[in-house]
């Protein structure tokens, strides 16, 4: 029997958490606004996950859509009531989707409880343009099928064609080659001046969703990350959900290098980046190890810790030879994407085995359950990363300045962006 889904609007802050009723009043879910909400608006809580109501999680999870933070309780009930639609990476049967909406309208909650299951993305607030507008691009041997309505934001379509190849040609230049032959990718209009969330899926075909302000210019789109970070997700393997931090971490971490090796970020940009932002990934008091981490920061910015690490130790060990995008490069091309279910130890033998140390194997024995902080400021002196006011001071004569170096260095060939002959009319839509 299928049923409207429950939503609870509420003014909300950071940190501030709620329960889900399921039947009978049986609590099914535990949320909670994570720490980058920086902004107190009207929350519009919905539970994503599998093909049909009624699907069940194996286990409890945990799931961050960019920006926001879930934790799911247990439950025990075999109707979890959900909207169901495959959302985020590396989740495959269940997700939960919180939209902060902004000033939304009186009405937001009533007319999103009319929407068809499974339109996550519909947009909240009025002002949507009705036509829909579907273009395939072309980078390479891979198809990009945009979903937008034209008119809806401040950017032009050639400026968002523009991103979007970008976008691909930064994921393509870290992996050798862009990780999916197709993918859909959905733009929602919203209110705000940026990118406001982001998800990526791989059922029933590859697909990336997101949410963008629509008085977000065109620089603010053009330095914008979020579209290599999806992108990313689409070239690693589904995991369990115990191991999320490393999906994550790696698209965080993957997000910057890559664009500085394709020349859209310079090197002394992406390493000021990661001086700012690693730390967050540092435990806290009562921190364990990154398997079954709940901390958004954890998750993030200690997985891109563990793999800035990882990248690090296998280029010491192998006389810079080769480093993480070699081990990521071998996993993609085994056929690991975000299509197909691996066990971990699979995922980190392959890429061990690829560089001929087993670094990735290692670190996790280390990392998985125990809280580990290496010391940051340390690597940044051996790495000849100093900091100058708001930025860095990139330094030659440093101990592991090679390996710096090496971790951003473009590659020998560059790859082009697709012309704009290659921008077309898609003659259906996805």
């Amino acid at each position: 029997m299928q049923w409207a889904p429950r939503r609870e609007p509420a003014l909300v802050s950071p940190g501030w958490q709620g329960r889900w009723g399921g039947p009978k009043g049986m609590p099914i879910g535990l949320w909670r606004i994570g720490p980058s909400l920086n902004r107190v608006g009207t929350l519009d809580v919905r539970m994503i996950g599998g093909a049909h109501v009624g699907a069940r999680p194996a286990r409890p999870r945990s799931y961050h859509i960019r920006g926001v933070h879930c934790v799911p309780a247990r439950t025990t009930s075999p109707d979890p009531r959900v909207v169901l639609e495959p959302m985020h990476t590396s989740l495959r049967a269940l997700a939960v989707l919180l939209i902060a909406v902004s000033a939304a309208p009186a009405d937001a909650a009533a007319r999103a409880a009319k929407r068809p299951l499974g339109d996550a993305f519909a947009p909240a607030d009025r002002g949507q343009s009705a036509k829909q507008s579907v273009k395939e691009l072309r980078f390479g041997g891979s198809r990009l099928v945009l979903t937008f309505a034209p008119g809806d934001f401040r950017f032009t379509e050639q400026e968002l064609f523009d991103w979007v190849l970008r976008s691909a040609r930064a994921t393509a230049t870290y992996f050798g080659r862009f990780p999916v032959a197709d993918v859909h990718i959905t733009l929602r209009p919203t209110a705000g001046e940026e990118v406001m969330v982001a998800t990526a899926s791989a059922e029933p075909h590859p697909r990336i969703r997101m949410a963008v302000g629509r008085n977000t210019l065109r620089d603010t789109l053009k330095a914008d990350s979020t579209m290599v970070h999806e992108m990313t997700h689409l070239g690693f393997p589904d995991l369990d959900d115990a191991h999320l931090w490393l999906h994550e971490g790696i698209a965080t971490y993957v997000e910057t290098v890559a664009r500085a090796q394709a020349g859209e970020i310079s090197a002394a940009a992406a390493w000021t980046h990661f001086v700012e932002q690693m730390p967050q990934g540092l435990p806290e008091q009562g921190d364990g190890g990154l398997d079954f981490s709940r901390s958004e920061d954890r998750l993030y910015w200690g997985g891109a810790m563990f793999c800035l690490v990882a990248d690090v130790e296998i280029r010491q060990r192998t006389a810079n030879r080769f480093g993480l995008r070699d081990a990521l490069r071998a996993i993609l091309n085994a056929g690991g994407t975000l299509e197909k279910d691996w066990e971990l130890e699979r995922t980190l033998a392959t890429g061990d085995r690829a560089v001929g140390v087993p670094v990735l194997r290692e670190l996790y024995a280390a990392w998985k359950d125990k809280s580990v902080a290496p010391d940051l400021d340390a690597l940044w002196e051996k790495l000849g990363v100093h900091r100058d006011g708001d930025g860095v001071t990139l330094v030659d004569a440093a101990p592991l300045a090679p390996i710096r170096r090496a971790i951003m260095q473009p590659p020998a060939r560059p790859l082009l962006l697709a012309g704009p002959l290659l921008v077309r009319e898609a003659t259906r839509r996805p």
